[in-house]
């Protein structure tokens, strides 16, 4: 056989390596591909523990409440001066600069206080730190507090807020009402309402709803009286509340 000229030759070297570059381009695309796909179900997995919660209209939250307890106790029979103390544990669903929580307006005259402290995990809490605040006008008659932040609080964070209100003139009535609104997913509250002894109460109840004028789940409330101090104690505790409902201790006396 005829030999084939140089410059087939080199041709053909050209040719032989272009093979070889691809080959070893598809098996590295192949490696990729493979490491790719058995990293899938734990990406996704990941993904799914980090992202917030979402509930229906799109609407993203920034923290779930683990436990929330509100107390109001009025210090005199005529409901001239009480006070409210809410706690809530907080689990952060996303990195936070500041916290967003509900303001609560009403009659008579307020003073509200906020503190934070975070929670470490396997760790005792925290000191409690007062925190300032801005008001937010949110929708109907109710307000945002937007609480400033000494340092961000990171997704997987545990934290406390502790709002304390001081009111007065606001239980003046013959028929009152207390209402905590659950607006962040909640896996349960304690809802009170501390009484002194010396008036009577004629009735309670309870009752959720939603919006306006839809009202749900009524029911009597018996009240329980302290032994040691005669105080009469009205107690709601509820396991996963659903999200967007208003929970209302309504009393005569």
């Amino acid at each position: 056989m005829a030999k084939a000229p140089d410059d087939m030759e080199k041709i053909l070297k050209d040719l032989a390596g272009g093979v070889s570059e691809i080959l070893k381009a598809q098996k590295e695309m192949g490696d990729r591909l493979s490491h790719l796909e058995g990293r899938l179900p734990q990406v996704d997995e990941a993904a799914q523990q980090a992202a917030p919660e979402r509930p229906k209209g799109g609407v993203t939250y920034d923290y779930r409440v683990l436990y929330y307890e509100r107390i109001y106790s009025l210090a005199d029979t005529q409901g001239q001066k009480a006070e409210m103390v809410s706690t809530r544990r907080c689990l952060a669903l996303r990195d936070l600069a500041e916290v967003r929580t509900r303001y609560h307006t009403g009659t008579g005259e307020r003073k509200a206080v906020y503190e934070l402290r975070r929670v470490p995990e396997q760790e005792a809490a925290s000191d409690w730190k007062e925190v300032n605040y801005r008001i937010h006008q949110g929708a109907g008659a109710d307000f945002s507090a937007l609480l400033e932040l000494s340092g961000k609080i990171y997704a997987g964070d545990v934290f406390e807020v502790r709002h304390t209100l001081e009111m007065a003139d606001t239980f003046t009535s013959r028929n009152e009402w207390v209402t905590l609104v659950v607006e962040y997913p909640t896996e349960s509250f304690h809802l009170e309402v501390r009484l002194p002894p010396g008036r009577k109460i004629i009735g309670a109840r309870r009752e959720e709803s939603m919006g306006a004028s839809h009202s749900l789940n009524k029911r009597r409330v018996v009240p329980k009286t302290a032994p040691d101090t005669g105080e009469i104690r009205l107690i709601w505790n509820q396991q996963n509340p659903q999200t967007g409902r208003s929970f209302t201790l309504f009393w005569d006396w």
